[in-house]
């Protein structure tokens, strides 16, 4: 099977076999230069001060992020324009922040215009959302939304976990985003990856595995992490954004994007889409997805929000050879 779904994504062989080797210790000299290799690789790559690594999913990430901006203890507004933007927001509620929120439609962008009106508001001190809402593929302005967030001093914090991997990504301006080891990275889940541009202060309260400032004082790793996990993650950066790799699945990405198309198949989707949901009508969804699995081609249909709708997705996450994605063009063609 060739793997397009949204994750697990599609590893290499040379990340696959790091889960065979034996393990050390995290409080090993030999892990804690694997950790800050891997972490300042990540710093150069997307622009930031500080990376750290968190055993998790990409959950947990925005779960810390969270944690982060309830500290602030200041209001907010979070965007929402699908299933992962409203995530974010019952996460927020179960963190008590302040909030207001501005929701659109599943598949729309956010207005500019709409989002400067809400900012205006001296209340608003920090505004989050999701740089690519999975749900539906649609890529948000991050840059744009960034500019309005500084001109309005106001904090700006990102979840980037479809686009960090995927799509060219500065992350200089922004107070802090997140990510995933098993996406856009190419590598093995487990790891969740929070990007930084500010100082992380101490909390008074809440679980301490989600204060980033206990990991900032212990050089990132207070607690267990996996060496086959960072591991895995620092070979899988490096094929993906210093080789070709990056470049191709562009290339490709975008001859996806102009089969499916030219059959209207993808109506959120443009050229820069690296996760193309499917909507057709009535049965036909699920004739395309067996027929994805009848030439061996894996996709994404499972999640509750893709049942409900009767969508079904596929991506451009993992690691390929070119081999496999000129076969995927010629499936779908």
């Amino acid at each position: 099977m060739i793997n397009l779904s949204t994750g697990p994504v599609a590893i290499s062989p040379q990340v696959m076999k790091t889960l065979q080797e034996a393990p050390i210790s995290h409080r090993s000299p030999a892990f804690k230069r694997l950790y800050q290799q891997t972490t300042e690789f990540l710093n150069e790559a997307f622009q930031v001060r500080q990376t750290y690594l968190l055993t998790g999913s990409g959950t947990l990430a925005n779960e810390v992020m969270l944690q982060e901006i309830k500290n602030k203890n200041e209001k907010g507004l979070i965007l929402g324009n699908g299933e992962f933007g409203n995530r974010l927001i019952e996460q927020a509620r179960r963190h008590q922040l302040q909030f207001d929120t501005y929701d659109v439609e599943w598949g729309e962008k956010f207005d500019p215009e709409e989002i400067k009106k809400r900012l205006e508001t001296d209340v608003v001190r920090w505004i989050l959302f999701c740089h690519c809402e999975t749900s539906t593929g649609v890529i948000n302005d991050l840059q744009a939304i960034i500019t309005l967030a500084k001109s309005f001093n106001v904090a700006c914090f990102a979840d980037c976990m479809s686009t960090v991997g995927t799509v060219p990504v500065n992350l200089s301006g922004v107070s802090m985003a997140t990510a995933s080891s098993g996406k856009g990275l190419a590598s093995v889940p487990g790891l969740a990856i929070i990007f930084s541009n500010i100082e992380q202060n101490e909390k008074k309260e809440g679980p301490v595995y989600l204060d980033l400032s206990h990991y900032a004082k212990n050089d990132g790793i207070p607690f267990t992490i996996s060496s086959n996990l960072v591991k895995a993650l620092s070979i899988s950066i490096q094929q993906k954004l210093r080789g070709p790799q990056f470049e191709f699945i562009q290339y490709y990405g975008e001859q996806i994007f102009t089969l499916l198309n030219k059959k209207e198949m993808v109506p959120f989707s443009n050229a820069d889409t690296k996760v193309f949901t499917i909507v057709q009508p009535g049965q036909s969804i699920m004739h395309f997805t067996r027929k994805m699995k009848e030439n061996k081609l894996l996709v994404s249909s499972e999640s509750e929000y893709l049942k409900k709708r009767k969508w079904c997705q596929l991506a451009g996450f993992g690691y390929y050879q070119e081999k496999e994605l000129d076969y995927v063009l010629k499936v779908l063609s």
